[in-house]
């Protein structure tokens, strides 16, 4: 938990970025690149993609939450669980355009969709909340909770708060709903 406690102060220190242009054609190029295989990502490789249907966005998600990782890409928090599995996964993006510049627009029951190799894991939004950037419980597997077991998968996207700013950080959680394999997969054995 330490190392993701300077994740978020180390974006503290990240100027919000307003190159939607350049984000568009670096995010084709990652999406492109995204595995059809559930493999453990490598740091700055795209793995997953992130779909939040209320926006209208998407994006191809890196492993790694460094400054230089999720320069035009949402990044996951190494130290998180995976899509789907048990315990919290974790994203940190960009308060600016093209990325997570209107996650404050969710709400509980929104979803968000996450398609790692064959498997897509819709969560609905259960809510969300402002805290310091020191505020790494909100990373634990219980998010908020450290001290609790996780027995439910969930999901943390994390983002600068508020927007022209970067002294807090929202964050909006969400739960596990469904998952099944992409259209035209063959299940898992």
């Amino acid at each position: 938990m330490v190392g993701a406690g300077l994740v978020l102060l180390a974006l503290a220190g990240a100027p919000p970025t307003w190159r939607a242009p350049d984000l568009a054609a670096t995010q084709r190029a990652l999406d492109a690149r995204l595995p059809t295989t559930v493999t453990r990502p490598a740091i700055g490789a795209p793995f997953a993609r992130l779909v939040i249907p209320k926006l209208g966005l998407h994006w191809a998600v890196v492993e790694g939450v460094d400054p230089a990782e999720i320069a035009d890409a949402p990044g996951h928090y190494p130290q998180t669980a995976l899509p789907g599995q048990v315990g919290n996964f974790a994203v940190a993006g960009h308060r600016s355009k093209g990325l997570f510049w209107d996650l404050d627009r969710l709400a509980p029951g929104d979803e968000v969709i996450v398609e790692y190799g064959p498997r897509t894991f819709t969560y609905a939004v259960t809510g969300s909340r402002v805290v310091a950037p020191t505020a790494v419980e909100v990373l634990a597997p219980v998010p908020g909770s450290p001290r609790e077991r996780a027995t439910a998968a969930a999901l943390t996207l994390t983002t600068c708060e508020p927007k022209w700013d970067n002294d807090r950080r929202l964050v909006v959680t969400a739960a596990l709903q469904d998952a099944a394999n992409l259209p035209g997969e063959v299940p898992n054995t």
